[in-house]
């Protein structure tokens, strides 16, 4: 009984992170502060994008309110779109996945805070071509914390500074090649965060899982005759992915 009890916990609890996450996405904008973005967290309150009515707090509920009124306001009938209940589905079930699949509180969390900031950064880079600043950061510091505390901070430490200086690298003789940007530094902090939470070791395989997925995102492209007058394909989502699957790996199966 108890265990259903924390089962159903992690799954309200992901479910409460997940709506979180995708008002934070929401409300970002590249020309926010970091001050003001925190601060358009707050204000104005949940409200809905076509009659600006504020929202009743049983209509902000995880999943349930979706549910209950089909995505729709329950004022004007605007359709809220997939994505919020999507983004509270995914966080959801991962909660429960990682409490299931790690003995280890620590790990757990670290996996999921993890999680949390990469599904940020690829919604974001998805939607403004940017990275912010401070996900790349919070997620460094988490890598260099969890390092303190397993023992590992040099392979963190040195992978952050491999991270970044690899991608500096290819950025520069990209430029020198093509004559223009093709990483933005957003891409090369979010590397270096990667590094500190992987370790140096785990630097090579996110560096070919993202490079695997980039292109058969342009081949779907391709494929579907999209590639003509596209905006340009964000990287950050395909390293954020690689990441993680990366990180899962080696902390549940050490395997790479």
């Amino acid at each position: 009984m108890t265990l259903i009890l924390i089962q159903l916990a992690a799954l309200a609890g992901g479910g409460a992170l997940g709506s979180f996450l995708s008002l934070a996405c929401a409300r970002f904008t590249p020309a926010l502060s970091p001050t003001r973005w925190c601060a358009a967290l707050c204000f104005p309150g949940s409200h809905c994008p076509h009659c600006r009515q504020p929202l009743l707090w049983r209509d902000t509920l995880p999943l349930i309110s979706w549910a209950a009124l089909k995505g729709r306001c329950r004022f004007c009938s605007y359709s809220f779109g997939a994505e919020s209940v999507v983004m509270e589905w995914l966080v959801a079930s991962l909660s429960l996945l990682v409490l299931l699949s790690f003995d280890s509180l620590t790990d757990a969390l670290f996996i999921l805070t993890a999680a949390s900031l990469l599904m940020m950064v690829a919604l974001i880079d998805r939607r403004h071509l940017c990275i912010p600043d401070p996900l790349n950061y919070l997620l460094l510091w988490l890598g260099l914390i969890h390092a303190t505390l397993t023992g590992t901070e040099t392979a963190a430490i040195w992978g952050a500074l491999s991270g970044y200086s690899a991608l500096w690298l290819l950025a520069q003789g990209y430029r020198l090649v093509r004559g223009y940007e093709g990483l933005g530094y957003g891409d090369m902090k979010l590397f270096a965060a990667l590094g500190a939470c992987c370790g140096w070791q785990g630097l090579p395989w996110i560096a070919l899982g993202a490079t695997l997925l980039a292109l058969a995102g342009v081949l779907m492209l391709q494929l579907r005759g999209r590639t003509q007058g596209v905006s340009p394909l964000p990287f950050g989502p395909f390293l954020a992915i690689a990441g993680w699957v990366t990180l899962v790996l080696q902390t549940r199966f050490t395997l790479l």
